[in-house]
């Protein structure tokens, strides 16, 4: 079943998970798709496309009424370092919506909801540890959409797991630079704990489900990717897909180790930023040395997890799509194997690191294609 004739308004379009909705909707003609940005710079990538493209700042009430106008349902990817992006930002699209006469809202939360929750962790686990900021405005969120559905909007909150693939800042990118470089590694004990990727191609046919499957308002489902390896096998694997080489191995205590020595410095960066930024981006213009040990401070850096990064590598925790399963019918197809060799063709193609050599048939090319096998396999 698809949605053709049935426009669906994307908001925060214009980002990793919003521009792969937003593209591979329109690519396998599921759903007429509205485009919604909160800037007309983060366009360029969706731009590519016939798309209809309209401005959606969440938090001005005037543009959301506009980008609603005639909407059928909306997929709420719209996300920003300001909470108010996320708790706000939702509360009017919400309102708004309901206004508009929108039949269904799909919410893209996160299983960082569960704080440092670990073993089978399901729907009804509560959050343990003190959340993060990024997680209490999604908690907040959350509330939201349930206080909406109780007044009768259907509202369908999804709680992914880490994702991945290209475009991909923080799970691709970031870590396939670490490897590129030659120098991150496999942490032994300390990279144990379970690594809970979710390709973003599964992530859009589980948000195809949540737009069509009869489930409650309110309903809240995991969607987590069909293997859980551990760090290390992430680490391990990405790293032979970029390289073809093997990854060395640190041991836990230099890893713990490093982690530890890096606070400080992390500590005193922050500190410098927050109060002495001016001094220091005059010091880089003038000074090549101080900009050349600035750079090499911060590629060190980034070579050592970060203390949040130690933490997760070592929490063992699984996220159940038992209800997923049975409750939207979804089932993530896209192997690991198969992710990584997609966004190591996508990394390549856009010079973000080398191509490996013999790699040229086995890294599927164009980005766009994979989005549209992808989000067109279930349909």
């Amino acid at each position: 079943m698809n949605l053709r004739g049935h426009r669906v308004l994307v908001t925060g379009a214009g980002g990793f998970v919003g521009g792969w909705v937003s593209e591979a909707l329109h690519l396998s003609r599921w759903a007429d798709v509205r485009a919604g940005i909160g800037r007309w710079t983060s366009a360029v990538r969706i731009a590519r496309f016939p798309l209809e493209i309209v401005p959606c700042d969440v938090l001005d009430p005037a543009a959301l009424a506009r980008a609603l106008d005639g909407v059928d349902s909306v997929v709420h990817c719209a996300r920003a370092a300001d909470p108010r992006v996320t708790i706000d930002g939702t509360r009017q699209l919400l309102k708004t919506a309901q206004a508009a006469g929108v039949r269904r809202v799909v919410y893209l939360s996160s299983v960082a909801v569960y704080g440092d929750a670990d073993g089978i962790v399901d729907e009804t686990t509560p959050a343990r540890g003190a959340p993060t900021p990024y997680a209490r405005s999604k908690l907040e969120a959350e509330a939201l959409c349930r206080d909406a559905a109780a007044a009768g909007l259907e509202v369908v909150i999804l709680r992914p797991t880490l994702i991945y693939g290209p475009f991909g800042e923080t799970w691709t990118i970031a870590y396939a630079t670490r490897l590129a470089s030659g120098r991150w590694r496999s942490l032994g004990d300390a990279g144990a704990g379970r690594c809970n990727l979710l390709y973003v191609g599964d992530l859009v046919r589980a948000i195809q489900h949540a737009l069509i499957a009869p489930v409650e308002p309110g309903a809240v489902f995991n969607v987590n990717g069909p293997e859980i390896p551990t760090w290390n096998e992430y680490f391990e694997r990405f790293n032979s897909v970029l390289t073809g080489r093997a990854l060395a191995t640190a041991s836990a205590r230099q890893s713990q180790l490093e982690v530890m020595m890096s606070r400080p410095v992390r500590a005193l960066g922050k500190y410098v930023l927050k109060h002495h930024r001016p001094l220091l981006i005059g010091l880089s213009v003038r000074s090549r040395a101080v900009k050349a040990a600035l750079k090499r401070a911060e590629t060190t850096l980034r070579m050592v997890p970060s203390p949040d990064e130690a933490k997760l590598f070592r929490l063992d925790a699984t996220y159940s799509i038992a209800r997923a399963r049975a409750g939207l019918g979804f089932e993530p197809t896209t192997s690991l194997d198969r992710g990584l060799a997609l966004s190591a063709g996508w990394l390549a193609q856009n010079g973000l690191v080398a191509p490996r050599a013999g790699t040229a048939a086995e890294w599927p090319a164009p980005v766009a294609g994979a989005a549209a096998y992808q989000a067109s396999a279930s349909s």
